[in-house]
């Protein structure tokens, strides 16, 4: 199955649950009930970075599209605080100042009194793989782990410094939750598979999703058990981290 409709108003796979979501500059919170958080104390955050490069002629950008307002009610709707971020990638040369939006982005989350900021996750997409560089390299305090699905991670014209496979020694130190569709854009295969292979040899902690029969994208294409069965295995895997 293929994708028929752009994926501002593609579907989501799983129900999306009525949660508060907030907008505060360019990122959007999911939360939890009950709001304030007063009850509980703070939470812990699943951060999310989309892939891109976006048109920004697009009608919507990704935090409004329906897969990853999905996604937030679905973490919210779990107890966590999910966060979409919109970020500035328009080119592959745009990764420093895209990546300097996210970054603005985790250290308001975890300074917001409603999340707890020693426990936080980042879920790149797609390409904003290349962001688990930075991720890495820079002290990111609370971050628990990264999960990466369908990730770019090589590319000649990324920008310097975001080529994951050249800063691959620079990697290990968190633990990494990938998931890989079978049916893949043809250009990231090789980046993944080396990856993979390098995050072996090095004995990276890394959690393997498969998805055999799942497009680039499998969230809002394909509606299948497998689809959905992927999704909770991160959503388990991730929150593990968070425990």
């Amino acid at each position: 199955m293929t994708q028929a409709n752009p994926p501002w108003v593609a579907p989501f796979v799983l129900d999306t649950p009525e949660v508060t979501r907030e907008r505060v500059g360019h990122y959007d919170l999911y939360l939890p009930e009950p709001t304030p958080l007063s009850e509980t104390g703070p939470r812990p955050a699943v951060i999310m970075l989309h892939g891109g490069p976006v048109n920004p002629a697009w009608p919507a950008s990704p935090r409004d599209w329906l897969g990853y307002r999905g996604l937030g009610a679905q973490i919210a709707s779990r107890g966590y605080v999910g966060v979409v971020v919109d970020h500035g990638l328009h080119s592959f040369g745009h990764y420093p100042q895209a990546w300097a939006d996210c970054r603005a982005a985790i250290d308001a989350v975890r300074a917001d009194p409603r999340v707890d900021g020693d426990r936080i996750v980042v879920w790149v997409f797609s390409g904003g793989g290349p962001f688990v560089v930075p991720l890495h390299t820079e002290r990111v305090e609370g971050l628990r782990a990264v999960a990466l699905t369908y990730p770019l991670l090589a590319h000649p014209e990324l920008a310097e410094g975001f080529d994951v496979l050249d800063a691959i020694d620079a990697l290990g130190a968190l633990p990494l939750i990938f998931t890989r569709v079978g049916l893949e854009h043809p250009p990231l295969v090789d980046g993944q598979e080396k990856f993979l292979a390098a995050a072996a040899e090095r004995d990276f902690e890394l959690d393997l999703i498969d998805v055999p029969n799942g497009h680039h994208g499998f969230e809002q294409i394909d509606h299948t058990e497998e689809s959905r069965e992927a999704l909770e295995r991160a959503f388990e895997l991730i929150f593990a981290r968070l425990a």
